[in-house]
């Protein structure tokens, strides 16, 4: 995470062995799992302000 402009840049990579591996967690919900986390992160950040 970074100060940009007037808010703040969160960067999350994510890395595969092998396109195998990148589909097996796609099939588990891990993508969805990274939204759901952000969301999470931006309410305890706007609660705390």
């Amino acid at each position: 995470m970074r100060p940009e402009e007037s808010g703040t840049r969160y960067v999350a990579t994510a890395l595969h062995r092998d396109p195998e591996g990148r589909e097996k967690h796609e099939r588990m919900g891990f993508h969805n799992g990274w939204g759901a986390a952000l969301d999470q992160l931006v309410a305890h950040a706007k609660a705390n302000m």
